[in-house]
């Protein structure tokens, strides 16, 4: 479908949405850089890149901003830039990339993009190499230290919804279909996806100060912007100025905006939602009451699984401790430790890429004024201590732990080991290596830590990295800054960058 030239500015939305744009804007020869290489020689700095390294976002100085002769850019402590200005580019191929105002979402598998660009809204498909222009008239949010969410897409991949001028819209990725979902009164601040894809997610502001205007709230931070900030080693806060949002949740499908103190989260098609009681409920779809948690419990909500259909929660049966279980249609599980009460979402230190595992702080069976971690096994429904050291990664039933050690060599250095720990079991964790490495870098179930490359999911060690490294991707490369660091301390290290095979592990 062509759109008449006189009508083009109206209808550039509802055009666009049927097909590609008629010149490629994103997905052009590469030029300007050696074969391999992405950006250019001037300050680089990594923001994302997908799964399988097939694009990059990073940001870059490619002017003499300040006028002091040279282009150069040094990280402050707030994640502030001082020097030449970085702005992001986008890289889908090797080359100079192409120049963007800022990524809004990310498929999981890395396939779409949702990109912002000289006032449009653009749908990228890296695989079909399609690119489709979803609204214009789009302002960027490049100054936001935490931008509001306006796009997000389903765990599947299937379906995204992103905001536009005229409201919130799902789209269907493969059919080409859309559906504008209603969100209510006041102003939409952001919305998103249930990862289940069957729930649209509103954050809503309405005129609670009474000043006439509905204002979405934003923190007084010495954050810098999200778009581009580099890593943050302090950071200062100071309250927030604008109208409290409330959360309203609608089925894609379609029925009633949900909205409460009643309504907790979605789990699949279902709603978690309060009886008047303090019993916890599942309401399906067709609107069948299953109870999952009894008002004897008095629960607060701690995580909810949606593959075992079961929610972990602490029961607020004693003032200051609460034990800790799980809970299901036919599910009664007590996991054995307590909670201290208030519950605050802190004490969630780290959920499994999967959703299996799940790591939180609790109370210590001997002192219980101190905290513990812990790591839940939601298939099994067992909860096991920690042995050692700090939880850093989780997936299906294997968990990453570090601890911080001397080394023997060189010369008595500072680093830490690391160790693979099989959860389910109950056998102790087995030392996988040592290292004076840092980073954490994940792919698919791959996760490069302490220079060591471990597929989680069979608990192998692949190969090692003896470098600092930028990212992995799941071809079992290595992204590597091409030049030498400098030597100017906070400089940003300068592009450009290069995937390379990461050296394999040695048979023994």
């Amino acid at each position: 479908m062509r759109c008449h030239f006189l009508l083009f500015a109206l209808l550039l939305s509802a055009c666009a949405s049927q097909g590609p744009a008629s010149r490629p804007v994103f997905f052009t020869p590469p030029a300007g850089v050696a074969s391999g290489d992405y950006g250019t020689a001037n300050p680089f700095l990594l923001m994302d890149s997908a799964p399988d390294g097939k694009w990059l976002l990073a940001c870059q100085a490619r002017e003499d901003t300040n006028g002091d002769g040279r282009i150069a850019t040094v990280f402050g402590f707030h994640g502030n830039i001082v020097g030449d200005v970085l702005r992001p580019y986008l890289f889908l191929e090797p080359g100079a990339g192409i120049r963007i105002d800022e990524v809004l979402a990310v498929a999981p598998s890395g396939r779409f993009l949702v990109v912002v660009r000289d006032t449009a809204l653009w749908l990228l498909d890296v695989e079909t190499r399609k690119e489709t222009v979803l609204a214009s008239g789009v302002t960027p949010d490049t100054t936001s230290p935490h931008p509001p969410i306006r796009a997000s897409f389903s765990r599947d991949g299937l379906r995204l919804l992103y905001l536009r001028p005229d409201g919130a819209v799902v789209r269907d990725l493969f059919l080409g279909t859309e559906r504008v979902l209603d969100a209510g009164r006041g102003r939409v601040g952001q919305a998103s996806l249930d990862p289940s894809g069957q729930w649209a997610v509103f954050d809503v502001v309405e005129d609670t100060n009474a000043d006439g205007k509905e204002t979405w709230p934003h923190e007084d931070t010495t954050l810098a912007s999200a778009t581009c900030r580099p890593p943050v080693l302090s950071s200062s806060h100071f309250g927030w100025e604008g109208d409290t949002p409330v959360r309203r949740y609608r089925r894609v499908s379609g029925g009633p905006l949900l909205q409460g103190e009643d309504v907790l989260q979605p789990l699949g098609e279902g709603m978690l939602r309060r009886a008047p009681d303090r019993s916890i409920f599942l309401e399906h779809a067709d609107g069948r009451r299953e109870t999952w948690v009894p008002s004897s419990c008095n629960a607060t909500l701690v995580f909810a699984d949606a593959a075992r259909e079961q929610v972990v929660v602490v029961c607020e049966s004693q003032p200051d401790l609460g034990p800790l279980e799980v809970h299901g249609a036919r599910i009664h599980q007590p996991l054995g430790w307590r909670m201290a009460l208030p519950f605050s979402e802190r004490s969630i230190h780290l959920a499994g890429r999967d959703g299996r595992l799940l790591s939180l702080w609790v109370a210590s069976e001997h002192e219980p004024s101190d905290s513990v971690p812990i790591v839940i096994d939601l298939e099994q429904r067992i909860a096991r201590a920690v042995p050692l050291g700090q939880v850093v990664a989780l997936l299906g039933g294997h968990a990453l732990l570090e601890e911080s050690v001397k080394l023997a060599e060189p010369c008595g250095r500072c680093g830490s080991r690391l160790w693979l720990w099989k959860v389910g079991t109950g056998l102790p964790p087995s030392v996988l290596g040592e290292s004076t490495h840092s980073g954490l870098f994940w792919a698919g179930d791959t996760v490069l830590v302490m220079g060591m490359v471990v597929n989680l999911r069979t608990g192998r060690v692949l190969g090692s990295v003896t470098d600092e490294p930028l990212a992995l991707d799941t071809q079992g490369r290595v992204l590597h800054q091409r030049l030498a660091p400098m030597e100017e301390p906070g400089l940003a290290p300068a592009g450009p960058v290069r995937w390379l095979a990461h050296e394999p592990q040695r048979t023994r």
